[in-house]
């Protein structure tokens, strides 16, 4: 989920510091700062409270809900912590789905981790999604022996079966990035999430392409139906 920050003081003249607003409609999926159509603030307890929001999007009309979190005693930001409906849709890809479904199910629950903002679940889990997909694509595409293949680690799988050096080169980030959110101490704090989604992004499509190229429907050596 994509987010604009938005004033506290527009929920509540006295609260200060911002919130995450949903900026992407559960609904239809197309972008909106949604039209406020009530704000209510809930104090909980040891000085926090619920900034919570009813919209309408601007493209659909029609109308979610969504609230955010604020802890004084951790700065004046509110995250928001959910959001109704949600929609989010789960990811298919009928391609990858012939040789690694795991992928698509490790995917997937990476991608709700994601939603509900838990970003270190969530980079740990493209990153062991990444290692299912090297792996069924090097047994099943490349016709690696499974023993020997389910041997290595992460990273010399990468080395040993990407040959093309696009698909190396980004599966090493997504590989040393997902890596560096289960560390105590990050080695790359300077490089945030949103790199190693675009670079699972790239390699997708990359893996996608690579497969498609192995199995044209029509050419030279296809027989004719």
């Amino acid at each position: 989920m994509d987010y604009i920050e938005k004033p506290n003081n527009i929920v509540a003249s006295n609260i200060a510091g911002t919130h995450s607003k949903p900026c992407i409609c559960p609904y239809c999926g197309i972008g909106t700062d949604a039209t406020v159509i009530k704000n209510v603030v809930f104090d909980l307890h040891n000085n926090t409270m619920l900034l919570a929001r009813t919209c309408k999007c601007t493209s659909c009309e029609k109308i979610f809900f969504y609230a955010c979190y604020r802890d004084k005693d951790e700065g004046d930001n509110a995250p928001m912590v959910c959001i109704y409906p949600n929609l989010n849709s789960a990811y298919k890809d009928d391609t990858i789905e012939k040789f690694s479904p795991r992928f698509i199910d490790m995917y997937n629950q990476s991608l709700r981790a994601e939603s509900r903002n838990d970003i270190e679940l969530a980079a740990t889990g493209y990153r062991s999604a990444l290692e299912f997909l090297v792996k069924d694509y090097a047994i099943k595409e490349l016709g690696e022996p499974e023993g020997e293949v389910i041997t290595y680690n992460l990273n010399n799988a990468i080395g040993k079966y990407l040959k093309q050096e696009d698909l190396a080169n980004s599966a090493d980030v997504i590989r040393v990035l997902g890596n560096d959110f289960t560390h105590y101490v990050r080695n790359y704090p300077q490089h945030d999430f949103e790199i190693l989604k675009d670079y699972m992004d790239i390699f997708i499509t990359l893996i996608i392409a690579a497969y498609k190229a192995k199995h044209p429907p029509v050419g030279r050596n296809v027989p004719k139906e």
